[in-house]
């Protein structure tokens, strides 16, 4: 019994030895990491805990440590993120860098995406007929609603209407109900991973979607404006050309779905609290629209200024990516710290954008929504759409889709907010917030028909008889 005992205890004594023998020299190492390089350690993460695989770095964390960073006056400073060396953007010139300078790449290694090249202001007017039809569909969907001024979830009715603009807009499909329905399920299931975390899954249907055309009508979807791309493009070889294309028409099933839901909820959100904005936008788009007949072009979309101040704004206060990850691809100089300060290839850097957004030295009194800071505000901290291949489509289709959207629905309805169903308010770090958001929707009174429906009915008119007896029930 002594001997079994004793040599329990050696055991034990050697195991913790050799634990000893390696944690010490990783905590020191992990501890030191970014002291060595210059850099200061974010409260909290020169302990081990913190830097322990298992420890996933919170989003929501993020702000108190860039304010605590900002206020020793550090450019960056050092975090861990499951193990992994993180350096925290304090300084916008660092955030900007990150977004902007050939030495970062998208954190995950993603394609050379087409999308950069090829979504821009001319395409998103190639897909304005189709895509107004869509709206049109969305705003009828709601006389009823409006009618009987119900609360409802304007993130799931908006959520619809992108769903649709995405198949017929970028995948070419025909606005039939049946269609749109099935095309709306493999969405859900694309965007809902098994075990209901993780990123979105290119599901088999979308990896194996037929890019052919039927021929009968000149196409104008995504997926021909992406064929053309691939095909003009020295950088793509012929033969993963329909693969690449595939993958960036899936990035607006990623990419303009949700975000579009989430920017139209946070707007009308807003003036719902702000009852006085919603008056003036109403009539700015009563004045500045009514003098246009039959069709709604992108150049009069852009003369609507306080439209856009209010997009701007409302991005401003929830931005469509919150948090942004880069990877350096080579060692990065943080400016302002006489070469003190690297950042070397392979580490994460985190823009806090939601945190810089809500900053009152760039824009003072941040938690108010005042669409009039705008343009004057608009500096370099601003950088709501994130980087990569869907900033471009956040840029460009999504902020048309949105534009669309708040624009007809406000010419027509009015929206309120309901004390007996208040929902919950948007949250850009808690995405699935925007979803609780519940709003009553009234019609107008004594008003003529507004001038920016009735040139889209015209205009959805004219799209269905040039498309034959084609029908459409929004689902």
């Amino acid at each position: 019994m002594g001997a079994y005992v004793t040599w329990t205890l050696e055991a034990l004594a050697f195991g913790t030895f050799v634990v000893l023998a390696v944690l010490v020299p990783y905590a020191r190492r992990k501890r030191d990491y970014w002291t060595s390089r210059g850099t200061p350690t974010a409260v909290g993460y020169r302990s081990l805990a913190n830097t322990l695989p298992g420890i996933r770095l919170q989003d929501r964390s993020l702000s108190r440590h860039r304010d605590d960073g900002k206020a020793a006056g550090a450019a960056a400073v050092g975090l861990f993120d499951g193990g992994r060396p993180v350096a925290l953007a304090c300084d916008v010139r660092v955030a900007a860098a990150a977004l902007g300078n050939d030495g970062f790449a998208e954190d995950g290694g993603r394609h050379a995406s087409l999308v950069p090249a090829a979504v821009d202001a001319g395409s998103a007017a190639a897909v304005l007929p189709t895509l107004a039809e869509c709206v049109v569909e969305l705003i009828t969907s709601l006389e009823a609603v409006a009618n009987r001024r119900l609360t409802v979830s304007p993130w799931t009715e908006v959520k619809r209407c992108a769903t649709t603009a995405v198949a017929t807009c970028v995948y070419g499909q025909p606005m039939v109900d049946s269609r749109i329905k099935a095309f709306a399920e493999q969405c859900a299931k694309a965007l809902s991973p098994a075990g209901g975390g993780g990123r979105p899954t290119v599901t088999d249907y979308f990896a194996a979607y037929d890019l052919s055309s039927d021929g009968r009508v000149p196409s104008t979807d995504f997926k021909q404006i992406f064929r053309t791309a691939a095909a003009n493009s020295d950088k793509i070889d012929a033969d993963v050309a329909d693969k690449q294309v595939r993958l960036d028409m899936f990035e607006f099933v990623t990419g303009t779905i949700e975000q579009t839901a989430a920017l139209v909820t946070g707007v009308l959100y807003e003036l719902a609290r702000n009852q006085n904005i919603q008056n003036h936008l109403r009539e700015h788009l009563d004045s500045e629209l009514d003098e246009h007949q039959q069709q709604i072009t992108i150049d009069q979309l852009d003369r609507l200024p306080y439209l856009e101040n209010v997009l701007k704004e409302t991005l401003r206060k929830y931005p469509l990516v919150a948090v942004v990850r880069r990877v350096a691809t080579k060692p990065y100089i943080v400016p302002g710290t006489n070469n003190r300060c690297t950042i070397e290839p392979n580490s994460l850097v985190v823009v806090p954008v939601h945190a810089l957004h809500h900053d009152a030295e760039h824009f003072p009194e941040p938690e108010e929504f005042q669409p009039h800071r705008f343009p004057g505000q608009l500096s370099s901290a601003y950088m709501p759409h994130g980087s990569g291949p869907q900033s471009y489509i956040g840029k460009h289709f999504v902020e048309l889709e949105a534009k669309l959207i708040v624009a007809m629905l406000v010419s027509r309805y009015e929206v309120h907010l309901d004390s007996s169903n208040p929902g919950t308010s948007p949250d850009s770090l808690n995405p699935k917030s925007f979803a609780g958001v519940r709003l009553k929707v009234v019609n107008r009174s004594g008003v003529r028909e507004p001038r920016m429906y009735t040139s889209l009915q015209q205009l959805h008119k004219d799209n269905n008889e040039r498309a034959g007896d084609r029908k459409f029930m929004f689902f």
